[in-house]
């Protein structure tokens, strides 16, 4: 995607793990049976983009127009979400085929009843939404005046850094978008955070103070995701999410199981 008014590092920086995301999303999705349906110009000047679907374009460009004004280009291997075609408060969107494109389409319902089983991957399109999210704030943002909502944001961590700190209040929950880092719970390390893991979600669904502080044990790029972001997520989809909040539930214990033997 190519942004039309100069955005900041973050925009550049969410673009390209787009892409990287987008491509072993689709790839993954596809072995595990995802059809695909291809489209022309034609048929898209005709059906346009639905929310009913996600769009990797193969060919070509599709322009994006906002109030009456240019916000950016989708190119070869941008992935449209029903995330990137939401209304901003009263305008829409408008999307503009400028020349010859394939465009391939997957129904997002067989999207999401694949992503249902599997974990890791739930975690990458987590991250696709709120990358999408991030580069429609940060647009938006440079054309109105509209008070500032909470919206995702990267953060680098340095090796050795604290990400989240044990007893402080839980407004994020965070995925290690490139790194690793190591949860601790009075001291004793209770587990390992891996790339494209999500953490710090129990805290936020529960209400609670966070049980355990994060330190980066590389240097870590992190996406972090405002609560009632993640919220919505998880209630408009329970059953996409049941395996990341099984796998939390697991670290709990194995941390609980930990502290027991110490």
């Amino acid at each position: 995607m190519i942004s039309i008014n100069e955005q900041a590092e973050v925009f550049n920086t969410a673009n390209t793990k787009l892409h990287e995301l987008s491509q072993s999303l689709i790839s993954s999705l596809c072995e595990k049976g995802l059809s695909k349906e291809e489209l022309d110009t034609e048929q898209i000047q005709i059906a346009g983009f639905r929310h009913t679907h996600l769009y990797i374009i193969k060919k070509g460009s599709v322009s994006v127009e906002y109030d009456e004004t240019d916000l950016f280009l989708y190119e070869e291997n941008d992935m449209l979400t029903p995330h990137s075609m939401e209304e901003f408060g009263d305008s829409e969107l408008y999307y503009t085929v400028k020349s010859d494109v394939v465009i391939e389409a997957y129904e997002l319902e067989a999207v999401i009843d694949l992503l249902a089983s599997d974990k890791v991957l739930v975690s990458k399109w987590f991250a696709i939404s709120n990358l999408v999210q991030l580069q429609m704030s940060q647009i938006v943002a440079k054309l109105t005046d509209k008070e500032e909502r909470a919206n995702p944001g990267f953060s680098q961590f340095k090796a050795g850094s604290e990400i989240i700190t044990e007893g402080d209040e839980a407004d994020y929950v965070y995925s290690v978008t490139d790194g690793i880092a190591v949860a601790l719970h009075n001291g004793v390390e209770v587990g390992e955070i891996k790339q494209d893991e999500i953490f710090g979600a129990i805290a936020v669904l529960t209400d609670q103070k966070r049980t355990a502080t994060v330190i980066a044990k590389t240097n870590c790029s992190v996406l972090m995701v405002h609560k009632d972001e993640f919220s919505k997520m998880v209630y408009s989809h329970p059953h996409l999410f049941m395996n990341i909040i099984k796998s939390l539930a697991d670290k709990i214990k194995s941390l609980n199981d930990k502290m027991s033997e110490s």
